[in-house]
């Protein structure tokens, strides 16, 4: 398959990649246009917390945000024969009359080793598992692929790399995959200036794996029988951008972050799971666990509610089997908010 001449790109969708690429774009062309939804406008991109929006903004590149890409007039007038389309976890799914007005060169980035972890909260995902595999893939965009559900376009190009073992964090993994995406991105549109004929292939179906959006407030509950390891995964794995994981200090739900397990310490009953043991300028909140010793660095109360007093030795953080049940019996449906 061959891209020919590439005059303007347009990108759909959001997060760090997004405003990476429109940056590398304004800087060394083709011309870029921006389409976006109102969920991806107001999302951090970082931790200071500087939104989508606000980096777009800063960089001087307008942007179209729109709950339906489907019904936005001003979009069919930008595609033209030498327009390149690149979604970018974008929230909606494209109608065949714009599939088809694009002509081919509609494609649809994945940074994640495709066809594995199919679905949503990609890094979450992977950070619960210890993963450490990262991927660039661009896959053409076809008729039969819903957003965050399913796919099965022809795979354009792709490539591997490791995340570094200090990256514990979602953004921890943004701000490694951001350069070797970029740096994807770029290889491609060389490659298709320079008249590549791209192999196209089919995902290997027999390793797919899917796993679905979640939702932060929603399904990010600790249970304090796991084991510390598994709990300190998890902590991390909810880490920001995102609010972190929640638990209960007095009845009062709070949010954890910073998480480091230290199993020097002799395993503790799960009895004694989640009880605050000290509390140190150096190592901060130090939980016991079924593996030893959790250190999380900030107990925040969640937004809307009030602690009377930071956590305290003796304290314990338990978590209700009425919350435990309701974030695992939810599965949070197309479109919502990590």
């Amino acid at each position: 398959m061959k891209f020919n001449r590439i005059d303007k790109v347009i990108l759909f969708g959001g997060a760090p990649l997004l405003a990476a690429t429109a940056r590398y774009l304004k800087e060394n062309g083709p011309p870029v246009r921006i389409y976006t939804s109102p969920r991806h406008v107001a999302e951090p991109l970082d931790a200071s917390g500087t939104t989508l929006g606000q980096t777009l903004e800063s960089l001087g590149l307008p942007f179209v945000s729109t709950d339906d890409i489907n019904s936005e007039k001003t979009l069919p007038a930008e595609i033209t024969a030498g327009t390149l389309g690149l979604g970018m976890g974008e929230a909606w799914s494209f109608s065949p009359e714009i599939i088809k007005k694009f002509d081919g060169r509609l494609l649809d980035f994945m940074g994640i080793p495709h066809p594995r972890y199919r679905g949503g909260a990609h890094y979450t995902w992977m950070l619960l598992r210890g993963d450490r595999q990262g991927g660039c893939n661009l896959q053409v965009i076809n008729d039969a692929m819903v957003q965050g559900e399913y796919d099965d376009g022809e795979i354009v190009k792709s490539s591997r790399y490791q995340f570094p073992a200090t990256a514990r964090t979602p953004m921890d993994y943004f701000a490694a995959a951001v350069p070797n995406e970029v740096a994807f991105i770029r290889q491609f549109l060389d490659e298709a200036k320079a008249g590549k004929d791209f192999d196209l292939r089919k995902p290997d179906e027999s390793q797919s794996m899917f796993l679905p959006r979640l939702h932060t407030l929603t399904h990010g509950w600790i249970d304090w029988s796991w084991s510390g390891r598994d709990i300190e995964r998890f902590i991390c794995a909810f880490d920001d951008p995102y609010a972190g994981a929640s638990t209960r200090l007095g009845g009062v739900r709070v949010h954890l972050k910073g998480a480091t397990l230290d199993d020097s310490e002799p395993a503790f009953h799960p009895f004694q799971s989640g009880l605050v043991t000290r509390c140190t300028p150096a190592e901060g909140f130090v939980i016991a666990t079924t593996s030893g010793h959790l250190k999380v660095r900030t107990i925040t109360a969640s937004k809307g509610e009030h602690l009377e007093r930071p956590p305290q030795i003796g304290d314990r953080l338990f978590t209700p089997a009425a919350d435990r049940d309701a974030a695992l019996n939810v599965r949070v449906s197309y479109g919502s908010k990590k």
